[in-house]
Order: structure tokens, then C-alpha cells, then sequence
């Protein structure tokens, strides 16, 4: 592409009104970013025919420093009726078509995790789960010699050893177990917290259909490689496996035949392997029959990693002098110490790996793959109602609460609505973004404050296109989306299109690659400092880390902003009438059977994927999990159950009480919250004249929705139409 061209792409993607190009749930936040001018006033209007279907006045206009503008903010979030709109202000260029509808980020979501099937290593993608990004095999990755740097007794330099599968990193053709550590446990939580989202996804991989979600199907991919490169001999982790030099921009069945080896290991490494072992050995515990064996050996493998890195606390990897591939450099390693002791606790209940995380002196920030700290604390407050009492819950809720406080404030203070400061445009800025969004999510899941939920809108917004360059920073996606990205096999295929999917890096003011590049940066500033052109290494390169909280956030998004939508409609009036309406003239065990079957029928019509459990005096009659659904959702029906029998109320009529008065759900007085939980999702089960009999509880959606799909199961077996 030449420099006129970029030039001119440049200035057409500097629209005036910036917006979200994919669009929006219809309960989400919608802004969009208007360069000031004499406007003050917007439409909203309907994108074939130019109706108006909502009016409002633009915000006060406002410097943002990153990129040098003033602007204002357009807030439609009231228009909440699907559709495909348009934004119009007088005397401007209407703004890209985006839609408001419900999983408006399905489609996103399927494409971020398609992405890593796209870069596979070792494997041809053919045609039917390809399309025209169909190709050969390359690096299969069967034959690796062990390099000098990592040669022990038992493998000697030049040693062969096979270490298949894995996903290419980035833009080149290596593998790094380091940044493989943060995408794939990435991918692991994203299906752990929205199990049922992934259920039912087909993404026309090989594996599909196979009884395991296909999430799981393609982070087995490369949790595979990853176990190649342990040494069973002592437990180390090898750093990389890679060229000597970085192959040339050709596809990968055509690069020139080079030795592959595995380098060095590292404590890095080691306790980044440890971490994502421990976390899919307790996520794929519930697929022991599609893997038999593969939980166990995973977790035996962490522990080996961890006892090699309490062994060799600081071996930092620095390339050797031979190796010229990408490095990821690591000297600070308490964070990962820290995060692969958090998922031995978990996985194990050992509280010496508890005591290891040190978790007053461990921070919440930002994730990065160098700054992996709070991986911990994501998955300390995922399972905190069932840690062992070594465990300072206060603690880990404060950490997760307290970051996203922080990054709720910066991103209200912002002129673009966003978390990003000038600090944050750093290589991969994107990714610093969606980060940002995953742990403002992270403190949403805790407490539910909107502010939270809407300021990680505002982070996924910012990559689609509300930002200063106008594109959209994931190819195939929106009006304008990168085209050109720093990605070899999206430049070598001879597709016009480059391969869907994919998050690039994004501006930053550094422009290492100037030299390297034909065609100049349109712009310096920071929020600005971004070449569509597939020599910008620096800002439009890909990489498996930054793709990796897409995938999360796009699905948390769905997933709870529907569950937000649906809270926020109930009043505790409707759901005493719901309880005093749903009764029954008697029950049984039929009674129960019936009951169960309903709430699994509802769930699969809906294709959502919960566990159901019915009690009757203290004795369980029903209890199903849906495929996704796992141990997880038998202690959260558990808990859930022991509210209604306390309270005597549905669960989330305490959870709606308690919300209401301003009060804290996760902390009720007087309650040991490891046994109870205020949660939606469990209802009491009364017959008429004789008071409450059992629970009927569902587990797997969010709160709201389980509580809507137990009240529609007994509303469809009594027959009441509420």
C-alpha cells in the first residue's frame, strides 16, 4: 500500500463521529464521540430510511489529551429498541451503521476464538473449516533439538525430542509458553464464568461435536503443546520453542527449512505453565470421559513446575546469543509466583499454597502477559465461597474492588469515556483496553455497580471503533476494520481479506518500526500512532495475549448485560406475587421429576446450558447438569438452597432486598456466606395448607435469569399465567 493511499484511508477513518461499528445490546450503554463543532444537538436514525427514532443534546465539549482533540459525547442508551441505526448531526458525515439487538457480540466472540484456530501450528486447515483461509500444514514440530541453553543429563544439546500442536504467537511462526500462559488461562476463565454462553457454540472446528465445548476443543490445542514442554525429568518448563531467527513473510508450509528448538527454561515459564495447568485440570475434571486421565496428569504436572521453580526461583530468560526470535523477558516474578500458588490453592485446598501467594503484599493491576498478579485475584473471587478458612475473602474482594474503582474513575473522567490514561498507549494498547474491561467486569461480578459494567462497554466500544483513528481494530469486524495487519499468513495467502477475527495492537507513540516501513504514520500522538500496514509491527501486529480478553469480554458483555437488563426490571412486589402464586395442591417424587425435566427442557429450547436441583424435606429428588455445567454450580445450588430455607423466600428476593437498601449480598449478617448465597436462582416449593416443602434451584445463568428460568418451569408445570 502506498503512502497516498494510507494518507487518504487515514483521513476518511478521522470521521467526526465515532461509534461503536458493530453495536450494542439493547440494555447497554451506547455513546459515541463527536468532534466538537457548532452542533449541539444529535439524531439517532433508523439506517435505511433516515426516520429519526431519537433525539438528544450532545455533552459539554472536552479536551482529550491523547489525541489532541475536543470533543463531546452522544448518549442514545435509551433507545433500546433492535435494530440498525445511524448517528446524524448537522453539517457532519452520518456516522458507520451499527445495530442494537440482543448477543450483539456472538458473531465477535466466535470469530476472536476462530482466530486461534486460523494459527494453528501443525496442522492444514482445510477448506471445510478454513474457507479460503485453507492451507498446508507447517511446523509440525515433531523432530525439536534441544538447544545448548537447555540442555540437562538426561536431554543433551541436539537432543530430539516432539513437541506438536500450539498455536502460533503472534505474527511469526514461534511458540512461547510465557504469553501462552495468559492467552490460554484467558480462553480457561472465560468459559469457567459463562459456562453456558460457550455450551452450544459451534465454530466449525475438527473437533466440534466431540462432547467437549469448542472453547475448551481449541485451548486443548495448545494446552497439549504446552505439556510437550515440560521436562518429565525434573519439572522445568523450556521457554520457547522457536526458529533461531524469525521466518520470512511467507506462509508456513513454504518457509525455508529450519532447525526448531526448545531454549531454556525459566521460572517464568515453569510458574506460568503451573498456573494454566492448575486451572484446566479443575475445568476439565467434568470432561474426564472425553479425556480420561488429562485432569490429574495436569495438575500433577503444575505441581512438578511450582517444585522446579521453588528450586530455581529466579532464572530469568534472556535470549542466548544464537536466538534472535521474541524473548518476553521477565525479572520481576512475584506476580507469577503469586498467581501459580493461587491456582494450586484452589485446585488443591492446600493452604501452604495459599500462605505462598503472600496475598497482602500482591496488587490488583492491569493484566499484561509480564504482570500476571491479578490472574490470581480473578480466580481467588471465582471460587471464594468455597475456599478453606486460610483465605482472607475481605481482602481479595478489596483488591478486585478497588482496581476497578480506580479504572471507573478514569474512565468517567474521560473526555473519550474510556479507562485508557496517556500512560496505557504502550505496545499493544488494545490489549490494555480490553484488559481494563476484563477487570472492571471482574468487579461488576462482584458487586453489580453499573458504573463498572458501563465503563467495560466503553473498553470493547474503543477497539470497535470509539477511538481517535476511526478503524476497527479486529479484522473482519465493522465499517472500517485493519486491514493490512503484521500477521504473516494474512499477507501471504493472496486473500484480499486478512484472517478474521483478530485484535491488532494499536497506536502508540513509540513507532519502533519507522525504519522498517515504507509508508509513514499518519499521526505521533499517542491515541493516534497507528499504521494500518502489515510493516507496523509496533501498532498492527497480532498476537494470542491480546485476542485473548476479546474473547472474555465480548462474551461477559452479552452474557451480563442481558442478566443486568433483567435485575433491573424486578420489583420485590412481583416477586412476593410470584411465591404466593406458585403453589401446589400436592407433591411427590413424580412431582419433582416432572419439575426437573421442565427447567431442562426451557433451558435447552433457550439454548443455555444450567444444572437443576430438587429438594423435598432436606432429600434430593432431581439434580441435573447440563453439559458446561460443573461442580461449581452444585455449591452454588447448595448455597443458594440453604437461603430459601432459611429466609423462607425465593433466593433472589434476599438478593433483590438487600440490593435495595443499598446493602452488600455477598456479606449478610450473621450468615456464614460459604453456606449461604444471595444469588438468583432458587425458589421455595410450598404445598397449599401445609408451608414450604423444598427448593427448586437452577445454577449456570446469571442470577436474574436463573431466578426467571425456575419461576417459568413452575409457572409452565402449574399452568399460571403471572
Amino acid at each position: 500500500m502506498g503512502a497516498t493511499l494510507l494518507l487518504a484511508f487515514g483521513a476518511d477513518a478521522g470521521a467526526a463521529i465515532r461509534v461503536n461499528q458493530l453495536g450494542f445490546e439493547p440494555q447497554s450503554e451506547k455513546l459515541a464521540v463527536v468532534t466538537d463543532g457548532a452542533a449541539s444537538n444529535f439524531e439517532v436514525v433508523a439506517a435505511d430510511t433516515g426516520k429519526t427514532v431519537f433525539a438528544g443534546k450532545l455533552g459539554a465539549p472536552a479536551l482529550w489529551k491523547p489525541s489532541a482533540e475536543t470533543v463531546r459525547l452522544a448518549d442514545f442508551s435509551a433507545l433500546k429498541t433492535p435494530g440498525e441505526y445511524r448517528i446524524k448531526i448537522d453539517g457532519q458525515t452520518q456516522s458507520d451503521r451499527f445495530v442494537i439487538r440482543a448477543d450483539a457480540y456472538r458473531a465477535l466472540n466466535a470469530a476472536a476464538i476462530k482466530a486461534y484456530y486460523l494459527n494453528r501450528a501443525g496442522i492444514a486447515l482445510t477448506p471445510q473449516y478454513a474457507g479460503v483461509y485453507a492451507r498446508p500444514a507447517g511446523h509440525p514440530d515433531v523432530k525439536v533439538l534441544v538447544h545448548a541453553s537447555a540442555a540437562s543429563k538426561q536431554r543433551a544439546e541436539g537432543s530430539v525430542l516432539s513437541s506438536p500442536k500450539g498455536w502460533y504467537d503472534a505474527g511469526d511462526y514461534n511458540k512461547y509458553i510465557v504469553n501462552s500462559g495468559i492467552s490460554t488461562y484467558t480462553l480457561l476463565a472465560a468459559f469457567e464464568h459463562f459456562p453456558q454462553y460457550f455450551a452450544k457454540q459451534n465454530l466449525n472446528i475438527p473437533e466440534t461435536g466431540n462432547g467437549l465445548p469448542d472453547i475448551l476443543n481449541e485451548a486443548l490445542w495448545n494446552l497439549d503443546w504446552m505439556l510437550t514442554m515440560q521436562d518429565p525429568n525434573d519439572g522445568g518448563v523450556y521457554h520457547k520453542l522457536t526458529n533461531k531467527t524469525f521466518d520470512g513473510m511467507e506462509m508456513p508450509d513454504q518457509v525455508r527449512p529450519a532447525p526448531r528448538y526448545v531454549v531454556q527454561k525459566s521460572t517464568a515459564a515453569a510458574l506460568d505453565f503451573a498456573a494454566t495447568m492448575a486451572t484446566a485440570s479443575r475445568i476439565l475434571k467434568a470432561y474426564e470421559q472425553q479425556r480420561p486421565g488429562l485432569s490429574a496428569r495436569m495438575m500433577a504436572a503444575a505441581e512438578a513446575a511450582w517444585n522446579w521453580a521453588q528450586a530455581n526461583p529466579a532464572v530469568v530468560f534472556r535470549n542466548p546469543a544464537d536466538i534472535q526470535t521474541g524473548e518476553y523477558g521477565d525479572t520481576h516474578l512475584d506476580d507469577e509466583f503469586a498467581w501459580a500458588a493461587a491456582e494450586l490453592y484452589i485446585g488443591t485446598g492446600k493452604d501452604s499454597y495459599y500462605r505462598a501467594i503472600k496475598a497482602d503484599q500482591l496488587p490488583a493491576t492491569t493484566p499484561t502477559w509480564g504482570d500476571v498478579g491479578s490472574l490470581a485475584w480473578i480466580s481467588l473471587a471465582q471460587h471464594r465461597a468455597h475456599l478453606t478458612p486460610a483465605a482472607d475473602r475481605k481482602l481479595i474482594e478489596s483488591r478486585i474492588d478497588g482496581l476497578a474503582a480506580r479504572l471507573a474513575a478514569n474512565w468517567k473522567s474521560s473526555a473519550y469515556r474510556v479507562a485508557m490514561q496517556e500512560q496505557d498507549f504502550v505496545w499493544g494498547s488494545n490489549a490494555v483496553a480490553l484488559n481494563q474491561a476484563m477487570m472492571l467486569l471482574q468487579g461488576y461480578r462482584l458487586n453489580g455497580k453499573p458504573e463498572y459494567l458501563n465503563a467495560a462497554q466503553s473498553g470493547l466500544d474503543y477497539v470497535l471503533g470509539r477511538n481517535a483513528t476511526g478503524y476497527s481494530f479486529v479484522t473482519g469486524i465493522g465499517t472500517r476494520p485493519a486491514m493490512h495487519p503484521h500477521h504473516r499468513p494474512s499477507e501471504a495467502d493472496k486473500v484480499t481479506a486478512p484472517v478474521p477475527g483478530f485484535l491488532v495492537g494499536g497506536p502508540q507513540a513509540g513507532q519502533q518500526d519507522k525504519k522498517d516501513c515504507p509508508a509513514p504514520y499518519p499521526a505521533n500522538l499517542p491515541a493516534t500512532s497507528y499504521l494500518d500496514h502489515v510493516c507496523s509491527y509496533a501498532s498492527n501486529e497480532i498476537a494470542i495475549n491480546w485476542n485473548a480478553p476479546l474473547v472474555y469480554v465480548s462474551a461477559a458483555l452479552d452474557q451480563l448485560t442481558a442478566g443486568a437488563s433483567m435485575e433491573q426490571k424486578v420489583e420485590l412486589s412481583t416477586l412476593e406475587r410470584q411465591e404466593q402464586l406458585l403453589q401446589f395442591d400436592s407433591f411427590n417424587n413424580d412431582t419433582a421429576l416432572a419439575l426437573g425435566l421442565k427447567v431442562i427442557e426451557l433451558a435447552r429450547a433457550a439454548g443455555k446450558s444450567v444444572a437443576v436441583n430438587v429438594t423435598q424435606d432436606g432429600t434430593m429428588l432431581f439434580y441435573h447438569g447440563m453439559p458446561g455445567t460443573n461442580a461449581d454450580n452444585a455449591n452454588w445450588i447448595r448455597r443458594k438452597s440453604n437461603l430459601v430455607n432459611r429466609t423462607g423466600h425465593s433466593s433472589f428476593y434476599t438478593h433483590t432486598e438487600v440490593k435495595n437498601a443499598g446493602g452488600d449480598y455477598d456479606k449478610l449478617p450473621g450468615l456464614d456466606m460459604k453456606e449461604f448465597a444471595a444469588h438468583g436462582g432458587s425458589f421455595p416449593l410450598v404445598v397449599k395448607g401445609k408451608g414450604r416443602i423444598g427448593t427448586l434451584t437452577v445454577s449456570g445463568l446469571p442470577g436474574a435469569e436463573d431466578h426467571a428460568m425456575a419461576v417459568a418451569a413452575l409457572q409452565a408445570y402449574l399452568n399460571i399465567n403471572l
